[in-house]
C-alpha cells in the first residue's frame, strides 16, 4: 500500500504587480491542484496592499478552494499587517506561529516565521527599535514550535522569509550574506529537524540544498520563474 502523500506548492518575491504575469502562466502551468498554497513573503511590492488581490483572484480562478497559508516578508511592511490580515482574512498569516493542517490524511504542521538575519540592514537599524535583538530571540522561539509541532503532527514544514541556509544564497553577493540570512536558523533546522524548510528573498540564490538530511527549498519566484511542487 503506498504512503499518503500532501503535495504543497510552493512561492515567493512575486512583488505584485511586478512579476504578477509571469505568477499567471506560472500558475496556468501546474499540472495538479495542491494540497496547500504557501506564500513565503515579500507576495506584494513595497507595502501595496491591493496588489494581492489580484495574486488571490488568479490562484482561486487556477486552483478553486484550498488552504493558503503566508508569512510576511520585508516588503509586508510591519505597520501594514493588520490590514493583510483583516482584508486577506482567507488567508492564514503565521508571524512566528504555527497552523495545522490535514492533507490529503496527512496532519502537516507549518511554522511560519519572518526569519532572522545575522545583522539588521541600515534602514532596519535605524527605524525598528530592538530588531537585532528580535533576530537574536527569534531563532529559539522557532525551535521551540518547530518541537512541538513534530509532537502534534505527522509531518513539519517551516517556512521563513529570509534565507535559511547558506548553502541556498550562493550566488549572492559575498557582501550581502549577513543581510539574507542568520547562520541561527541553520542552528535551529539541525537542531529540530523539521521534514522541509521552505524560504524566500535570495532572489540569486540556488533553489535546492540539503541540511542535516532536511530538504531546503528556495522558493523566490525570480530565481526559479515557476511555483515549486513539493510532495510531503
Amino acid at each position: 500500500m503506498s504512503a499518503l502523500t500532501c503535495t504543497v506548492a510552493a512561492v515567493s518575491d512575486v512583488h505584485s504587480p511586478r512579476y504578477l504575469p509571469e505568477f499567471s502562466r506560472a500558475l496556468n502551468e501546474l499540472a495538479e491542484k495542491p494540497g496547500i498554497f504557501v506564500m513565503a513573503g515579500d507576495m506584494i511590492d513595497k507595502g501595496r496592499i491591493l496588489f494581492l488581490e489580484p495574486i488571490l483572484s488568479r490562484i482561486k480562478r487556477a486552483l478553486g478552494d484550498l488552504p493558503l497559508v503566508a508569512v510576511f516578508g520585508n516588503e509586508e511592511y510591519q505597520d501594514i499587517r493588520g490590514m493583510l490580515r483583516s482584508r486577506y482574512s482567507d488567508i492564514t498569516w503565521l508571524e512566528d506561529e504555527a497552523t495545522y493542517i490535514d492533507c490529503n490524511g496527512v496532519r502537516v504542521a507549518i511554522v511560519g516565521t519572518m526569519g532572522s538575519l545575522q545583522r539588521p540592514t541600515r534602514w532596519q537599524a535605524r527605524n525598528l527599535p530592538g530588531i537585532a535583538e528580535t533576530y537574536k530571540r527569534r531563532p529559539r522561539l522557532i525551535l521551540s514550535l518547530i518541537r512541538e509541532a513534530k509532537k502534534r503532527a505527522d509531518k513539519t514544514v517551516l517556512v521563513s522569509h529570509y534565507a535559511l541556509s547558506r548553502a541556498t544564497i550562493e550566488g549572492e553577493p559575498v557582501t550581502n550574506w549577513p543581510w539574507l540570512y542568520s547562520p541561527r536558523m541553520e542552528t535551529v533546522i539541525k537542531e529540530a529537524k523539521p521534514d522541509i524548510a521552505i524560504h524566500g528573498h535570495a532572489h540569486k540564490g540556488k533553489p535546492f540544498s540539503v541540511l542535516d538530511g532536511v530538504p531546503i527549498y528556495n522558493v523566490a519566484f525570480p530565481l526559479n520563474k515557476k511555483i515549486i511542487i513539493i510532495n510531503i
